[in-house]
């Protein structure tokens, strides 16, 4: 374990996160115990799975939904209870017949102070249908599915 090993397998992992020992090893010609002992223990990488989140959304479409929440809550400190009865929620979303990529598959070497990485699910599937809920303080009102 040299400085020299250390700093090109770091140099290594921060151009492809997903590069595992195997790789690093046939490039440096060095033991897998020490190949691990790099990563583990002086470079301190560990693998972290993927965090999915529904949409990585940008600053504008944040600000709109802060904004809209903003509205609501002071139409609920003026009106009651009353407000709430009168909303009513949809949403929807494409139901996928397929197995997304799995958790192991996503994980990648990351530093424990960088956290979990997120992707937003873009996967294209064999068939899908989408689903749209509607629903209000109560529960669900209706559901519908639009096969494509």
């Amino acid at each position: 374990m040299t400085p020299d090993n250390m700093r090109r397998v770091e140099q290594m992992i921060l151009e492809d996160r997903w590069m595992n020992v195997r790789d690093i090893l046939a490039e440096l010609g060095i033991s897998i115990g020490s190949v691990e002992s790099i990563i583990h223990e002086h470079l301190q990488y560990r693998k972290v799975t993927v965090r999915w989140v529904p949409k990585l959304l940008n600053f504008e479409q944040k600000f709109t939904r802060l904004e809209v929440c903003r509205r609501l809550l002071m139409r609920y400190e003026a009106e009651g209870d009353g407000f709430l009865t009168r909303i009513f929620t949809i949403d929807e979303t494409w139901v996928c017949y397929y197995t997304s990529e799995s958790k192991v598959s996503s994980k990648e070497k990351r530093k424990k102070e960088e956290g979990a990485p997120v992707k937003a699910k873009t996967t294209s599937s064999a068939g899908k249908v989408m689903c749209t809920v509607f629903w209000d303080r109560r529960g669900v009102l209706y559901v519908d599915l639009l096969r494509t």
